[in-house]
């Protein structure tokens, strides 16, 4: 590994918060689903376990759950001035799933008391963005232009709410137009997780390497952020947390045996533990998904209480490594 840019061990939660908008069009113009009816209630888990843990994540918000409702156009459309992506694949219009409604008939299209969950929690939580109608960036019917409404659009709606949005995270991890979203004012993204080097590896001994890794990470595996050409901190993922909906029945202890091993090798590597998840990954089975939740709260409370682990924000991860930057490259 590269030497480490850190202090010590950063510990990064982001949170893709999208509700309906997260499964509204596959890849092949079909429409997707998932249970929302127990995502608000999944929400306060979360939030009571940041509260006992002092833990502060990275919430990102799909813009429309911002607002409390919406209306059509004159010419019948949402949003009639937001230009559309234009995909292959899908057939009319991107936001014809929009009900032009409010929370009260169509509550998994809207959402702002869930931003306000989250803003009013004792432990300060950031708000970042997950784009305005959760667009696909990296397919080529999503130009710049579109990119750039959807920012301007997912901002014109935080504003009212207080929030100002510096941290992306990219619907379905498809990044592109780094320089738009750099230029939208943006600190950071969560970037794709860079491979070991063990990955190249072939037949047992890659085996052996990733059985090895997950006893035990390995110094390969571990993962640092970088200063993108656009200006932007890369703040790579390293663990999606879906224990239920990976369809295991397994106590919450193993659960969160691997992601505590994680922790504590972000801690000894001075390197990045940046776990992420939606709350749909938590609702199959909220009751012990909350519980391996907080196992990794309390691990990474512990080691942060030995000044051995940082716990931030996408922001304030990329805000504090842009103030070292210039003392970094100096010596």
């Amino acid at each position: 590994m590269t030497t480490s840019p850190l202090d010590r061990g950063a510990f990064v939660v982001s949170i893709d918060t999208e509700l309906a908008w997260g499964e509204a069009h596959k890849r092949d113009g079909a429409v997707a689903g998932h249970h929302y009816e127990r995502e608000r209630e999944v929400v306060d888990g979360i939030l009571e376990v940041f509260g006992r843990h002092g833990i502060s994540a990275t919430w990102a918000v799909v813009g429309h759950l911002f607002l409390d409702g919406c209306t059509a156009g004159a010419d019948g459309r949402a949003h009639p001035d937001l230009p559309r992506p234009d995909y292959t694949w899908l057939e009319g219009d991107w936001l014809a799933i929009d009900p032009c409604a409010d929370r009260a008939t169509a509550p998994y299209f809207y959402g702002r008391d869930i931003v306000d969950r989250i803003t009013s929690s004792p432990v300060p939580q950031e708000v970042g963005s997950h784009n305005f109608s959760h667009v696909i960036v990296d397919d080529p019917g999503c130009s710049p232009e579109v990119f750039a409404a959807e920012l301007a659009a997912a901002r014109e709606v935080a504003v009212p709410l207080g929030v100002e949005l510096r941290s992306f995270v990219y619907p379905r991890n498809a990044i592109a137009h780094l320089d738009t979203l750099a230029a939208a004012g943006f600190a950071g993204y969560r970037g794709r997780r860079p491979a070991p080097p063990f990955a190249a590896l072939s037949g047992w001994r890659r085996k052996a390497a990733l059985l090895a890794d997950r006893v035990r990470p390995r110094p390969g595996s571990a993962v640092l952020p970088e200063h993108d050409p656009s200006g932007l901190w890369n703040i790579p993922q390293t663990y999606l947390f879906s224990p239920a909906t990976a369809g295991r029945r397994l106590p919450p202890a193993v659960w969160a045996r691997r992601p505590i091993g994680r922790l504590r090798q972000a801690a000894r590597e001075r390197s990045l533990f940046h776990l992420w998840f939606h709350p749909y990954n938590v609702t199959a089975d909220p009751e012990r998904a909350v519980d391996a939740l907080d196992r990794i709260g309390q691990a990474a409370a512990r080691l942060r209480d030995k000044g051995e682990l940082d716990v931030l924000t996408m922001t304030q991860l990329a805000e504090r490594l842009s103030a070292a930057e210039p003392a970094t490259s100096s010596s």
